[in-house]
């Protein structure tokens, strides 16, 4: 470096030397951790500063503000460290006491020092401005807390014209998410009792702003918390702050736990140098006990410098197997190496951040680049899960974690394999799979779960994953499916076969209990079948099959008859009974008919097709009677079918075959069901689509002009009218006040009296008298005028007769009261247009020629609401009367 900017640089440090002699405090944190067992209310806190190690005003003691209502505590200093810092002695000050709070609640934790460093550049008269730090703490239901640890320093330099980039380091012990934000740095009022309080600092300018422009950026990446200002515009001292923000995952919303403030220090002067950079490095997502192996690769465009190249972060201050870095020697190009073998206490729901720095060696400015890189640790999944059917339950049991961190397990099911492998850290199960979460377990070694209220002749597939507790979760098992056996009868169909209010019947047929083990169940069999109206359920007794001493004897079949089909759907049950119908071997599933409701709407009818059945229908066709004959119009896979295409008011009558099957093929496939029939006449109950609105305010003229779009060019063809709604004010409730009849007629002028403040929106009707949604809201507002005159002349002449305004607008009312030269009022009104003729409270008696006064309250009409303005003046009035006398 040349002598002149060596020169330059010992200046800078000298006056931040002399400065700081003179003062106390550079920079500094309030760290929070939890002490004591689950229920402790007790918290350890630590205030660390760094200041200069040859200062005289030295600070032994602090006072701390708990934040709960409780008298501030003195707290000594119990360590101090002097650390070079990017060229910088500084000394590291602890103050470390414990408190206990009164319960859960968020408590903010301050101290304050009386004075900053001098001459800080962006802090107006820095030498008598405090330095306040703040902690917010927030006790509750989320478990215990500690806050944010710090593992790079907040003493900084940095060059004048060159990107300075810095990360403080921040990780969490309890693997909470931290979010960075900046902040304007605090002062305080020590004036305030018992301590004072900490507020911004008036006048504060961020980095940025102390010379504006596109080469002065300044900016705190939200995820990483790396710092960049690029690039600095003048030398100085500089105090920047910025909260990390904690947040933890609670009933599956992300919650705010608490923030610490950091104040720091970064000196601005003149070099000539470039910052080194660091090649880019992608994020890992690995399994536990994988090894992490990272190459690292650093470089500088001097020549001449060489490079230090580490890395710091949580990965290398875990207890069990830190991570290691090593990097060769400083050069020009240097390389590093991560390296950590993870196991399962890395697991947890957070990622990992790891922070590689780049440091030169140009002297006395020594600049960085950071590159954060996030590594997750995912569990692996719980290993040989199996299905055992069991009556009418499926067993399920897996091997325990591995992790033996592990706080429980979650188990998922669907209906039929999906084939799922998960992807690249791609934990827990997916909704997309169409498995969905059926129940939990607590504890490592709680591997079995038992799943009821499952159909016979059904495959059930499921799914474990281990849960960690701060809400972590492992990769998936393997998917392991099963079925019952078929120890029951099973309800293969429930048909109309006819449609009617008294007389429809229902078809309904089962299958034998072929698994059933005849030893334990012996005979004779006999089988009982419920109905219930509806779709869900079956409690009556219909059907009570004789009793026969082989299994495959007794009914299969049975045709329900005298029913409404035409109103409800049904359902059915069958009971397997052994020993003469003494013993009740087992209920069946329920299964109910097809029952289909129609909705009409304009030239269509939508059929919805409903059921609840053990097994999965996959199909169904749809007929429509034409012609007195029933005819296939359509299929869907789904319940659901709009018929297009018809004429309103004509009726319409349908009915649905259903097509299904159950998972096991010693079941009969496919099953096929019929509907009750149903009918229905279109008819048009849709709306037209809301017209686009667009406003032309005039609030000179005054005049509002409305245009909108007229629904029949785009998505309807038989738009009738419009209703135009307005309200005088932002969020007023919407009031009709005009009709246009006319599809085609899409303009409208409107003044609600001298007044154009005011929101509008507009509804399409067809011809049937269907509305519209309301369109898009337009708003336009006054540009309100009211001037008085300073003469009038009353005498009769039917020229200037009147005290009144000159041509207004916007004006709601006015509160006006005039004076004779004595005080007395002569004359009062709420009218804008005033017209007063110049006697005495308009009773016909002439005021005096003269000068009277006027105080003339207006309230002028704006969209946000009503603003008064108060005009006060004087007018002449030359009536010819006799003038005041004094």
């Amino acid at each position: 470096m040349g002598a002149f900017l060596r020169t330059l640089w010992v200046a800078v440090l000298l006056a931040w030397a002399a400065s700081a002699s003179a003062t106390h405090n550079e920079a500094g944190e309030i760290l929070v951790c939890h002490v004591g067992g689950p229920g402790s209310l007790t918290y350890e806190v630590t205030i660390i500063t760094y200041t200069n190690p040859n200062s005289p005003a030295d600070r032994p003691e602090f006072v701390m503000t708990w934040g709960d209502g409780t008298l501030p505590d003195t707290i000594a200093r119990d360590d101090s460290t002097v650390l070079t810092v990017a060229g910088i002695q500084t000394q590291r000050n602890l103050y470390i006491q414990q408190h206990v709070y009164p319960g859960p609640g968020v408590y903010l934790l301050q101290f304050i020092d009386p004075n900053r460093v001098a001459d800080v550049v962006n802090i107006p008269g820095s030498v008598n401005v405090p330095m306040c730090v703040q902690t917010e703490l927030v006790i509750s239901v989320a478990g215990n807390n500690c806050t944010p640890q710090f593992l790079n320093p907040p003493i900084q330099n940095a060059c004048l014209g060159q990107p300075w980039v810095h990360n403080p380091g921040a990780y969490d012990t309890d693997g909470d998410s931290l979010s960075f934000e900046p902040m304007v740095c605090l002062g305080g009022d020590l004036n305030i009792p018992p301590d004072g309080i900490g507020n911004p600092i008036p006048g504060y300018l961020f980095p940025d702003q102390v010379v504006p422009g596109p080469n002065n950026q300044y900016a705190i990446d939200p995820a990483t918390g790396t710092i960049t200002w690029n690039s600095p515009q003048q030398a100085g001292i500089y105090n920047i702050a910025f909260k990390v923000r904690q947040w933890r995952k609670i009933n599956g919303q992300w919650v705010s736990i608490g923030w610490v403030e950091r104040d720091m220090q970064v000196i601005v002067g003149p070099c000539n140098n470039v910052p080194p950079v660091i090649a880019s490095v992608q994020d890992l997502c690995v399994e536990a006990g994988d090894q992490v192996a990272l190459s690292v690769q650093a470089s500088d465009a001097d020549a001449g410098q060489t490079i230090t190249l580490n890395a710091f972060g949580a990965p290398f201050q875990v207890a069990s197997s830190p991570a290691v870095f090593s990097s060769n020697p400083a050069q020009n190009i240097v390389f590093g190496n991560f390296t950590w073998n993870t196991n399962c206490s890395h697991v947890r729901q957070q990622p990992w951040q790891v922070v590689f720095n780049a440091r030169d060696n140009y002297n006395p400015v020594q600049l960085q680049d950071y590159k954060t890189v996030n590594i997750t640790v995912v569990a692996p999944a719980p290993e040989n899960p199996s299905a055992i059917p069991n009556g009418a339950v499926m067993e399920l049991t897996w091997d325990p974690s591995i992790c033996a961190n592990a706080t429980g397990y979650r188990i998922y099911r669907r209906q039929g394999s999906y084939g799922f492998v998960h992807g690249h850290c791609e934990t827990d199960v997916p909704a997309y799979t169409g498995y969905q979460y059926i129940g939990s377990t607590s504890g490592l070694n709680s591997t079995t779960y038992t799943d009821a209220g499952l159909a016979f002749g059904v495959t059930y597939c499921y799914m474990v994953v281990a849960t960690f507790a701060d809400g972590a979760r492992s990769y998936a098992s393997e998917e392991f499916c099963n079925m019952l056996r078929r120890e029951v009868p099973i309800m293969t169909h429930v048909s109309v076969g006819t449609t009617d209010l008294a007389a429809g019947v229902d078809t309904v047929r089962w299958s034998n209990a072929y698994d059933l083990d005849t030893l334990q169940f012996p005979g004779p069999y006999l089988i009982k079948l419920y109905r219930g109206n509806g779709l869900t359920s079956a409690t009556e007794l219909v059907h009570t099959s004789d009793p026969s001493p082989f299994l495959a004897n007794p009914d299969t079949a049975f045709l329900d008859q005298g029913l409404d089909t035409r109103t409800n759907g049904h359902a059915y049950r069958v009971e397997l009974y052994g020993s003469n119908g003494n013993t009740l071997i087992g209920p069946g599933n329920t299964a109910s008919s097809v029952f289909i409701t129609a909705e009409p709407d304009d030239q269509q009818v939508t059929l919805h097709i409903n059921f609840q059945t053990p097994w999965l229908n996959t199909q169904f066709d749809v007929f429509r009677q034409i012609g007195g004959v029933f005819t296939f119009v359509g299929s869907t896979t789904e319940p659901v079918y709009v018929d297009t295409g018809l004429v309103n008011g004509q009726s319409y009558c349908y009915y649905v075959k259903a097509f299904g099957g159950y998972n096991d093929p010693g079941i009969v496939s496919p099953l096929i069901n019929f509907s009750q029939e149903v009918c229905a006449s279109p008819v048009d109950l849709t709306p037209p689509c809301p017209p686009t609105l667009s406003l032309v305010n005039d609030c000179e003229l005054p005049l509002n002009t409305l245009t909108w779009t007229n629904p029949n060019n785009n998505c309807a063809d038989d738009t009738h009218r419009y209703n135009i709604w307005f309200t005088d004010s932002l969020g007023g409730e919407m009031v009709l006040i005009h009709t246009i009849t006319g599809a085609t007629d899409t303009l409208f002028t409107h003044t609600d009296g001298s007044s154009v403040a005011g929101c509008y929106v507009v509804t399409a009707i067809d011809s049937v008298g269907n509305e519209s949604a309301f369109s898009n809201q337009v708003c336009g507002d006054n540009c309100p005028s009211y001037t008085l005159p300073n003469v009038f002349s009353p005498n009769g002449d039917r020229v200037n007769d009147f005290f009144v305004p000159f041509p207004y607008r916007g004006v709601k009312e006015i509160d006006l009261h005039v004076f004779n030269r004595w005080g007395q009022e002569v004359f009062s009104t709420n009218d804008p247009a005033i017209r007063w003729n110049g006697t005495l409270g308009n009773t016909g008696e002439p005021v005096p020629d003269g000068v009277y006064f006027y105080v003339c309250t207006v309230f002028f009409k704006h969209l946000d609401g009503t603003r008064p303005e108060v005009l006060k003046g004087y007018v002449h009035v030359l009536g010819g009367n006799h003038a005041q006398r004094n």
